[in-house]
């Protein structure tokens, strides 16, 4: 699948009438067990993107340039469609064009953008931008695009920060309004409640939350067209080397460490056959042997 049928691809799931799962990879290889369990999103994030390759918290640390590689390695070797956090799209409108431009050449589908400024993870409480300047991003990034079937995702975080439903419905109908091809609501933990208000929303909506609470179904049932499973593969490769480091290094017995490694698992996920087949159509031994 090219990106221009990817992108298609993820209008499509979005106007699904199942809610669809966007799974979180920190690197291609959890991109591609993505694939090989059969989801049909991909999804990268400042947060994950900072922890596993820079060591970073997500408070405004990452950039363009970091999250960038991931991305294009990911759509270059995954055949699903991918969504990229984008953060704020880095504040002004050269770097907002700059932001379309880099990731739509990368083969991405969509980009998540935020109205938030700075502040969602730390103490001193978030600072947002307000609902006009998001508003003019938006358009912004909307008239950058060269493919008009690139997603365009804006998120706020008004009701998990401020826990105030009358200002993400209007944030949320004002991005819609500006071009966005959906809103995204993060909330604090469970979904059921929106769909009491879901139907003042007018357009598609993408959900995530802080504790995940809800079932697929749930989700479905609340109204949200895709749910954002965000730390789900680092979550798992966290506690599983953690742990495996653990009782390696106290029982200095691999016989005795809970992990199961299975090499050829992983070969076979690799793409070994495709490099020999070329190097024997192309190569052959003669050419190590000097033939």
């Amino acid at each position: 699948m090219n990106m221009y049928d990817k992108r298609i691809r993820l209008r499509e799931l979005m106007a699904a009438p199942e809610c669809v799962p966007m799974m979180g990879a920190y690197d291609v290889l959890s991109a591609k067990l993505i694939e090989q369990a059969g989801f049909p999103i991909v999804y990268t994030g400042s947060f994950i993107t900072g922890a596993s390759q820079y060591f970073l918290a997500d408070v405004g640390l990452v950039q363009l340039k970091d999250l960038l590689p991931l991305a294009y390695e990911i759509a270059k070797e995954v055949d699903l469609p991918i969504v990229c956090d984008v953060d704020n799209g880095w504040f002004h409108s050269g770097n907002i064009w700059r932001t379309v431009h880099e990731f739509e050449s990368a083969g991405v589908s969509g980009i998540q953008v935020e109205d938030g400024i700075i502040g969602k993870h730390v103490s001193t409480g978030a600072v947002d931008m307000s609902k006009d300047v998001m508003c003019d991003h938006i358009r912004a990034m909307c008239e950058a695009r060269k493919d008009p079937n690139f997603v365009i995702i804006a998120r706020t975080d008004a009701l998990w920060l401020k826990n105030d439903l009358e200002e993400t419905i209007d944030r949320c109908n004002a991005y819609l309004d500006a071009g966005a091809d959906a809103c995204f609501i993060t909330f604090p933990g469970s979904i059921q409640g929106m769909k009491e208000w879901r139907h003042r929303i007018h357009g598609p909506v993408v959900t995530t939350c802080i504790r995940f609470e809800d079932s697929i179904a749930q989700e479905t049932e609340a109204g949200a067209c895709l749910s954002c499973y965000w730390p789900n593969t680092i979550y798992a490769a966290f506690t599983a080397v953690r742990n495996t480091l653990k009782q390696f290094a106290e029982t200095r017995d691999m016989t005795k460490v809970d992990a199961k490694f299975d090499e050829d698992e992983l070969l076979k996920l690799l793409p070994l056959q495709k490099y020999y087949d070329q190097m024997d159509k192309y190569h052959g031994e003669k050419m190590y042997l000097g033939g």
